[in-house]
């Protein structure tokens, strides 16, 4: 058993990691938001994709994990009380590490989203300014030949 919760363990930090990573694609995006560099945007959201499918893939072997250990369903906050016992400190580490990241990441996450929000709310704004106005007639030229 010892040698599968160290697998989990070992999982845990590698999804520490891929948050690590995300939480840095949301402060480029900002970045890019801010200085409106929507190439940058642009790789940033399909970087994001790449991280969400291997998350897909790390999230199949936490369900395995968990069932191996019989612990399948035990939210994070609870599994150091079901931690062998020579690894309950380093569970809870590995735990409180994790969530530490989770929480910076939803952070950043919600800035990037409202510093992209507003900016579509500002085009938007734009768009309708200019859609109520009259397309700017040009003057009529007037030549100096007299027909």
């Amino acid at each position: 058993m010892a040698g599968t919760w160290r697998d989990y363990l070992s999982l845990m930090e590698s999804l520490g990691k891929k948050l690590d990573e995300l939480t840095e694609l949301e402060r480029t995006k900002i970045r890019a938001v801010g200085s409106s560099d929507l190439e940058e945007l642009e790789a940033c959201m399909k970087q994001e994709q790449v991280v969400s499918l291997s998350l897909r893939g790390m999230d199949q072997k936490r369900d395995k994990l968990l069932s191996a250990l019989g612990i399948a369903g035990v939210r994070l906050r609870d599994l150091v009380e079901h931690a062998p016992d020579e690894l309950k400190q380093e569970t809870k580490e590995a735990a409180e590490q994790l969530r530490r990241k989770y929480e910076l990441f939803q952070s950043a996450s919600g800035v990037a989203r409202n510093t992209l929000e507003c900016n579509l709310h500002a085009i938007e704004q734009i768009q309708k300014a200019q859609e109520g106005r009259e397309p700017e007639e040009k003057p009529a030229r007037q030549s100096d030949f007299r027909a």
